[in-house]
């Protein structure tokens, strides 16, 4: 808990290990011992392994922040057992970015830059690819870079799901990182992945988007930036753009470069929307608001 830094209002807690008899008694019990009020719980498990989000009214806590925290900490990691943590509504702290690439560098030195200019209030903790194509970018902007290879799929999944881990990423970025990521992979980060698609999703999900728009013969070519789920392509939306095409001059070549530079700013503002607390995923539904307080009570009124 060592990254919260001020006594907390509102407060997601995020708890996470193997499922046992008395994890959820043991969790609320404890909130409720100490004048919490518990205003969401959302659980999942996938085998055996359960994930629980807790957002937490802890206005009315008697004791000190850390006193409190150093007693939860006894609770979840010392008795149950289990990671946790920890997020303050509006406590402005910088989301630990992991960029997750391939070959095109496009979206990710976007991303970087923003981070850079302070347009996305976060940090470029890590870049892994599949590939070390980009491994120069991340050598330039100063970014650890791991590459893994991805010809063992479980293998490539469980090494980077150890970097996340370690570096305590709060969220997750494709980055034209041209892999399929396994429900396994989005059961751990669900509600902290961004993808970002080269279509008006829901038309022409899969590869090629470009090509087969152009091959439809659209007027309108777009791009798609969208929580990740374990349905290929059908992540709740956040944010889309597009441009009109000439169908009498543009090549398929046109369609990719015009779109590259979409996708690079629409990802971008998806990044900045998560980092600054103005979106959530919520029961499958992505939840918008102008700050946090209004993305809690708008949350809140969800699930009424």
């Amino acid at each position: 808990m060592s990254r919260t830094r001020n006594k907390a209002k509102i407060v997601y807690f995020t708890f996470e290990g193997h499922d046992k008899k008395g994890i959820i008694a043991t969790i609320t019990n404890f909130f409720f011992q100490h004048n919490c009020n518990i205003l969401d719980i959302d659980q999942r498990i996938l085998d055996d392994y359960l994930i629980m989000n807790t957002v937490v009214d802890c206005s009315d806590i008697k004791e000190s922040w850390k006193k409190f925290g150093d007693n939860l900490n006894k609770v979840v990691v010392g008795k149950l057992r289990m990671k946790l943590r920890v997020e303050e509504a509006g406590g402005r702290q910088a989301k630990k970015i992991a960029l997750l690439v391939t070959r095109e560098a496009h979206c990710p030195e976007t991303i970087i830059n923003d981070i850079r200019k302070k347009k996305i209030f976060g940090e470029s903790t890590v870049m892994i690819g599949n590939h070390d194509h980009l491994q120069g970018l991340a050598k330039k902007k100063k970014i650890p870079f791991h590459f893994i290879p991805s010809k063992n799929k479980n293998k490539h999944e469980a090494e980077i799901l150890k970097i996340l881990d370690r570096e305590n990423i709060d969220l997750v970025v494709l980055a034209r990182y041209m892999q399929i990521v396994s429900p396994e992979f989005v059961f751990r980060y669900e509600g902290r992945i961004l993808n970002i698609h080269p279509s008006l999703l829901p038309a022409f999900p899969g590869p090629r988007a470009y090509h087969q728009a152009f091959n439809k013969g659209v007027d309108f070519v777009g791009v798609t930036a969208h929580f990740v789920t374990t349905d290929l392509d059908e992540g709740p939306i956040i944010c889309q753009d597009a441009f009109k095409v000439n169908k009498a001059s543009h090549t398929v070549e046109d369609y990719i470069k015009k779109g590259q530079n979409l996708e690079a700013k629409t990802l971008a503002k998806a990044v900045n929307l998560f980092c600054s607390d103005k979106i959530c995923l919520r029961r499958g539904k992505v939840v918008f608001g102008k700050k946090e307080h209004d993305l809690v009570e708008k949350t809140k009124k969800f699930y009424s």
